[in-house]
Parts: structure tokens; C-alpha cells; sequence
């Protein structure tokens, strides 16, 4: 008993930090919002108006017309990646992760670049404006940032499907039909419904998007929390509505965590549902060519965006965007130089980074140890998910700056809602590989006399360093694109990167936000390299 309360006590530091910076200012922030707008009452008023409806109606019809496009497009090119080996398909599922590193103001300004007025497709192509603004412009940034996810859950149920119970369907005289149907379709539909929640989830909680390309017309509930609280100075009219939005979106998000539990591998290596790809099939051939529409599209987005980086700029030539950017008018602008705004993102995800990393390190260990702590330390990580980076950075500022000493205090919210944010990707990309591990190694450290959590560091964690340093590295990179919890939290001294951008593309500043974008691009992609460096992957 003392043995099995000491590996519990692991759960202890990440229990306590998920507890102090978000379950408790959470709790805080809606206890006195529903005090101030004078209890439950207060509630059904603020729900009754027309444009709280409105933003509500708007989450559900981006979300879900998000996620029916992205599994629709998503599961053929999921299947052509998970279940066949092709040169080259390693490096294709770490491509895949690009968009999703990257803050949603880069694919915002590719899809106007491209879509939007004088855009490069639009100007050739008048009807193409259709997608530059409004609710289409919003679910193609929506499908540019979550269509990738889709991909790569649906191919992780193909690897996670029985590949001898598929062979013996067709010994005993099963069509390829019947082996779809009742053995490795299954675990890609879990995976593909699993996007579809994930990328739900993501496209109802957008920000940036409405904001930028439609307006207050367009505004999800994120959107009309930051409205209610900053623009119209309502903070208990934001609380309480973001208690009715957790409330909403609860199902979908244990809808989620339960299917994405489903796609763990059960031992050995992932790619055992992988085969080599055949020869001179038609279907397999329209599954690659879907897969290569999808990926172009995606390219395409961001291609503009880096075209627009170099493109000429006013009478001067191309890439004079780049030294504009750097130039004191922008840094008076901004009332930051982009420099100090770098240094800020870079700082920041940092010191994010390395706090996931030190708090997944124990936690892996003890949700390794059964399946209902995996379920509830699953539940509790994905809790600053639900509430959304608005409603956690609200919180936050709500309790916690007070306390630390007001606005000297925000660069440590920064770090904390940024690692916060962090925690269930890094968690999630360090315990799939160790739980492939066989036992065999710790086990005999066990008999040795090690202490099991001892037996898990000379034993397991090794094996899976590659794991473990592409947590860390995934978590820097959300930190490096993370825009919204930190929009709500910074002053001028302490603005990073992707707000910097925001208020240059807010500004109408396009050719100086394409400069910015294209760095914080290249930055992604120079993470990308090193999630890839090695042969390591983030495993979703």
C-alpha cells in the first residue's frame, strides 16, 4: 500500500499545476461572474440575448460544417497514409503536423492571399473570392489547420489494425469488402470520428478567424467572451458565458478522449497494419491522388503566404516587406521592434516547453500504470482545452495577476497557459511509444530491487528519448504559435510574435504581416526539421 501511494504521489506535481492555474482560477472566475450578473438568473438572461445566440449558433455552424469537410476529405488520404508503406510516407506524416504548429493568423492570411482582394487566385479568378471572407473563408482556415489531424488519426486506425485477423478473413474466403468491413475499417473509422470531434472542437473555439475575415456577425462564443470583456467592459457577462460554452461543448470533448483512447497500439510496433503498396490498383491509385490534392491544398496556403514574404513591396523590390518589418515605423506601430517581439516567443516557449516536459515525465509513468488513470489524467489535461485559451487566459488574469503583482507578473501567465496548452500533446506524444515498450527490461530492474518509478527512468525512458525529446519539442512549438490565450494576456513589453501579427494584419499592414508570417513559418518548419531529425515523429 505504501509502495502504490508513492507512484500516486506522482500524479502529485502535475495534479497541483493543473489545479492552480487553471481548475482553481476557473472555478474563481465563473463563481463570481455568476455573482455579478446575479446568479443563475443572470444566466438564462445573458443566454436569452440575441447575439450571445448568435455567436452560440455561429460555433455549432462552423464546427460542424468543419469537421463533415475534413473527414470527408481527411479519411481517403488517411487511409493511403496509415495503411500502405511508400517512399517518402514518414516524412509526409511529419509534414502533416506543420499546419498544426503554426498560430491560425498564418493560414488566415494564405487563405486572403490567395482568396481575398487582389489575391493571387481571386485576381485571375473573380468567383475564387468566394472563399476570402465570411463563413467559407472561415471553414477553410478551419480545414487548412485541422484537415491534417483528421489524416493522421485515421491512418493511426489503420496501424492499429489487426493485420493477421485481416489475413485470415482472406484465408477463409473473405472479399476485400468483408475484410474492410470487419476488421481494419473499424479502427479507422474511430480515427476519422476522432478528427472530426478534434477538428469540431477547434473550428466551434476559433478566434482569429472570425474576427479577422467576417466580423462580429461571424464571432464564435471565443470570440464574443473577448468581446464582452474587453470591447464592451461586460467580465461577468464573458464569465458566465464561458461557463454555458464548457457546459455546451463537454459531450463532444469526452466523445473525443474516449475514441482517442481506442487508437492506442496494444504493444509492439505501430506499422503493423502497414503493407507495401500495390501495384496497378485503381482504388489504392485514387486514394494516392486524393492524398496529393490534399496535401497541395494545403501547401498551396502556405505557399502564398511565403510568395507574398519575398513578393515586391510598394516601388521597391522583392523582399523589401523583410526590412520594413525590422524598421523603427513598424516598431512604433507596434510598440514593440520585432526583435523584442522574437526574443519574447522564443523565451516563452521555452520555459514552456521545459515545465511539459518535466511534469509529463511523471505522469506518463502513473497513466502507464492502468487504464483509468490514463482515462483521468486524459480528462484533467484536456480540462484547459475545453474552456478554451480565451477563457483559461480570462481566468488567469482574473486570479492570478492580482496576486502577483498585476501586469510586472503577465510574462508568467504567458508561460503557464502556454504550457498548460501543451500538456496533453506532449503527454499523449510520450506515452504512445512507451507503451509499445515490452516490459522485459523493466521488469528485471524490478527484480534487481529497483523501485519501479526508479525502474521506469534506467529501463523505459531511454528507450523512449526519441519520445520524449519530440514532447519537448512539440511543446515548444506550440508555444512558438500560440495566439490567443497569450493576445489576451500581454502588455506592449511582452508581445510575442504572432500578436505582433495580429496587429499588423488588424492594421491592414498585409505586406508586413506576410514578413512576419513567413518567419514565423520558417521558424515552424526549422521545428519541423528537428521533430524529424533522426527519424523521430509525433505520434497522435
Amino acid at each position: 500500500m505504501r509502495r502504490s501511494a508513492g507512484e500516486w504521489a506522482l500524479f502529485a506535481p502535475i495534479l497541483a499545476f493543473v489545479t492552480l492555474f487553471a481548475l482553481l482560477p476557473v472555478a474563481f472566475l465563473f463563481a463570481t461572474s455568476l455573482s455579478g450578473a446575479g446568479g443563475w438568473g443572470g444566466l438564462g438572461a445573458l443566454l436569452a440575448d440575441p447575439l450571445n445566440r448568435q455567436a452560440v449558433g455561429n460555433s455549432l455552424l462552423q464546427g460542424g460544417l468543419s469537421a463533415g469537410l475534413a473527414v470527408a476529405l481527411g479519411y481517403p488520404a488517411g487511409v493511403f497514409v496509415g495503411r500502405y508503406l511508400w517512399p517518402g510516407r514518414s516524412v509526409v506524416r511529419s509534414v502533416l503536423l506543420v499546419p498544426f504548429l503554426l498560430p491560425s493568423l498564418v493560414v488566415v492570411l494564405g487563405v486572403e492571399d490567395l482568396f481575398g482582394t487582389a489575391g493571387l487566385l481571386s485576381g485571375r479568378i473573380p468567383e475564387a473570392s468566394f472563399f476570402g471572407s465570411g463563413v467559407p473563408g472561415i471553414v477553410l482556415v478551419n480545414l487548412v489547420f485541422n484537415l491534417p489531424l483528421v489524416v493522421l488519426l485515421t491512418a493511426t486506425g489503420c496501424e492499429v489494425a489487426s493485420r493477421d485477423l485481416e489475413e485470415t478473413v482472406a484465408t477463409l474466403g473473405g472479399s476485400p469488402a468483408r475484410a474492410y468491413r470487419d476488421t481494419w475499417g473499424r479502427p479507422t473509422w474511430v480515427g476519422a470520428a476522432a478528427g472530426g470531434f478534434l477538428t469540431f472542437l477547434f473550428s466551434a473555439l476559433s478566434f482569429a478567424p472570425p474576427i479577422l475575415l467576417c466580423g462580429a456577425r461571424c464571432y464564435t462564443v471565443e470570440a464574443r467572451i473577448w468581446s464582452l470583456d474587453t470591447v464592451l467592459l461586460d467580465p461577468s457577462g464573458a464569465g458566465v458565458l464561458a461557463l454555458a460554452m464548457v457546459v455546451l461543448f463537454v459531450a463532444p470533448s469526452l466523445a473525443y478522449l474516449l475514441l482517442a483512447r481506442r487508437l492506442r497500439p496494444s504493444g509492439g510496433r505501430r506499422e503493423s497494419g502497414a503493407r507495401p503498396l500495390p501495384r496497378r490498383s485503381l482504388g489504392v491509385g485514387l486514394l494516392a491522388a486524393e492524398t496529393v490534392v490534399v496535401l497541395g491544398g494545403v501547401a498551396l496556403v502556405l505557399g502564398a503566404v511565403l510568395y507574398r514574404t519575398v513578393a515586391p513591396y510598394g516601388h521597391q523590390g522583392a523582399g523589401a516587406a523583410w526590412g520594413t518589418l525590422f524598421a523603427p515605423s513598424t516598431a512604433a506601430r507596434l510598440g514593440i521592434g520585432i526583435p523584442g517581439a522574437l526574443a519574447n516567443t522564443l523565451l516563452f516557449a521555452v520555459a514552456a516547453a521545459g515545465i511539459a516536459v518535466l511534469l509529463v515525465v511523471p505522469a506518463a509513468f502513473s497513466a502507464l500504470r492502468g487504464a483509468r488513470a490514463g482515462t483521468g489524467l486524459g480528462l484533467l489535461l484536456f480540462a484547459p482545452l475545453l474552456v478554451s485559451p480565451v477563457v483559461l487566459a480570462f481566468a488567469l488574469a482574473t486570479f492570478w495577476r492580482p496576486l502577483l503583482g498585476g501586469e510586472s507578473a503577465v510574462w508568467a501567465l504567458v508561460i503557464v497557459s502556454q504550457a498548460m496548452l501543451a500538456l496533453p500533446f506532449a503527454l499523449q506524444t510520450l506515452t504512445i511509444p512507451l507503451s509499445g515498450l515490452s516490459p522485459e527490461a523493466r521488469e528485471s530492474a524490478q527484480t534487481l530491487g529497483a523501485p519501479r518509478f526508479a525502474a521506469f527512468l534506467d529501463a523505459d525512458l531511454p528507450r523512449a528519448r526519441q519520445g520524449l525529446l519530440t514532447a519537448g519539442l512539440l511543446a515548444f512549438a506550440l508555444g512558438l504559435g500560440e495566439f490567443t490565450a497569450t493576445f489576451f494576456l500581454v502588455t506592449p513589453r511582452y508581445t510575442t510574435l504572432p500578436v505582433a501579427l495580429y496587429g499588423l494584419v488588424n492594421s491592414r499592414q498585409l505586406p508586413l504581416a506576410d514578413a512576419a508570417a513567413g518567419l514565423l513559418l520558417l521558424l515552424s518548419l526549422a521545428v519541423f526539421l528537428g521533430l524529424s531529425f533522426g527519424g523521430r515523429r509525433v505520434e497522435l
